[in-house]
Protein backbone atom coordinates (compact mmCIF):
# COMPACT_ATOMS: atom_id res chain seq x y z
CA UNK A 1 0.00 0.00 0.00
CA UNK A 2 3.14 2.23 1.06
CA UNK A 3 4.22 1.64 -2.42
CA UNK A 4 0.94 2.75 -4.39
CA UNK A 5 0.87 6.02 -2.78
CA UNK A 6 4.18 6.78 -2.98
CA UNK A 7 3.89 6.00 -6.73
CA UNK A 8 0.74 8.11 -6.76
CA UNK A 9 2.44 10.68 -4.94
CA UNK A 10 5.17 10.90 -7.41
CA UNK A 11 2.83 10.93 -10.21
CA UNK A 12 1.14 13.85 -9.05
CA UNK A 13 4.12 15.68 -8.48
CA UNK A 14 5.53 14.79 -11.66
CA UNK A 15 2.08 16.22 -13.41
CA UNK A 16 2.54 19.11 -11.81
CA UNK A 17 5.85 20.03 -12.77
CA UNK A 18 4.73 19.56 -16.52
CA UNK A 19 2.01 21.97 -15.99
CA UNK A 20 4.67 24.76 -14.81
CA UNK A 21 6.87 23.91 -17.44
CA UNK A 22 4.16 24.11 -19.79
CA UNK A 23 3.18 27.34 -17.97
CA UNK A 24 6.68 28.79 -18.18
CA UNK A 25 7.05 27.97 -21.85
CA UNK A 26 3.84 29.34 -22.45
CA UNK A 27 5.77 32.57 -20.81
CA UNK A 28 8.74 32.63 -22.40
CA UNK A 29 6.71 32.24 -26.42
CA UNK A 30 4.61 35.30 -24.94
CA UNK A 31 8.18 37.34 -24.14
CA UNK A 32 9.33 36.21 -27.64
CA UNK A 33 6.14 37.70 -29.46
CA UNK A 34 6.70 40.96 -27.98
CA UNK A 35 10.30 40.95 -28.97
CA UNK A 36 9.99 39.74 -32.40
CA UNK A 37 10.64 42.32 -35.01
CA UNK A 38 7.18 42.80 -37.04
CA UNK A 39 6.79 42.01 -40.78
CA UNK A 40 7.18 45.70 -41.58
CA UNK A 41 10.38 45.80 -39.83
CA UNK A 42 11.60 42.84 -41.87
CA UNK A 43 10.80 44.29 -44.89
CA UNK A 44 14.51 45.27 -45.68
CA UNK A 45 15.50 41.39 -45.98
CA UNK A 46 12.79 40.56 -48.39
CA UNK A 47 14.23 42.88 -50.77
CA UNK A 48 15.62 41.16 -54.00
CA UNK A 49 19.02 42.16 -53.31
CA UNK A 50 22.00 41.96 -56.08
CA UNK A 51 25.15 40.25 -55.62
CA UNK A 52 27.43 42.74 -57.29
CA UNK A 53 26.27 46.20 -59.46
CA UNK A 54 26.94 44.69 -62.63
CA UNK A 55 23.94 42.20 -61.86
CA UNK A 56 21.78 44.63 -60.70
CA UNK A 57 22.07 46.77 -63.68
CA UNK A 58 21.67 43.65 -65.90
CA UNK A 59 18.19 42.86 -63.71
CA UNK A 60 17.10 46.39 -63.91
CA UNK A 61 17.05 46.92 -67.73
CA UNK A 62 16.07 43.76 -68.21
CA UNK A 63 12.89 44.44 -65.68
CA UNK A 64 12.77 47.86 -66.27
CA UNK A 65 12.83 48.73 -62.23
CA UNK A 66 15.17 50.93 -60.64
CA UNK A 67 18.06 50.34 -58.92
CA UNK A 68 18.64 50.70 -55.00
CA UNK A 69 22.30 51.15 -54.24
CA UNK A 70 23.64 50.27 -50.49
CA UNK A 71 27.64 50.86 -50.24
CA UNK A 72 29.15 49.05 -47.40
CA UNK A 73 31.98 50.77 -45.98
CA UNK A 74 33.38 48.37 -43.33
CA UNK A 75 35.31 45.22 -43.93
CA UNK A 76 33.07 43.43 -42.20
CA UNK A 77 30.00 44.06 -43.79
CA UNK A 78 27.90 41.59 -45.41
CA UNK A 79 24.12 42.79 -47.27
CA UNK A 80 23.28 39.11 -47.68
CA UNK A 81 23.20 38.38 -44.09
CA UNK A 82 22.36 42.01 -43.18
CA UNK A 83 25.32 42.77 -41.34
CA UNK A 84 26.50 46.12 -42.62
Amino acid sequence: MKKVILSAGALLLSANLCTAQNTQAKDIFSRYEDFRPSERELTMYQLDWAESLEVALERAAKESRPIFLIIIHAHYGDIFSGHC
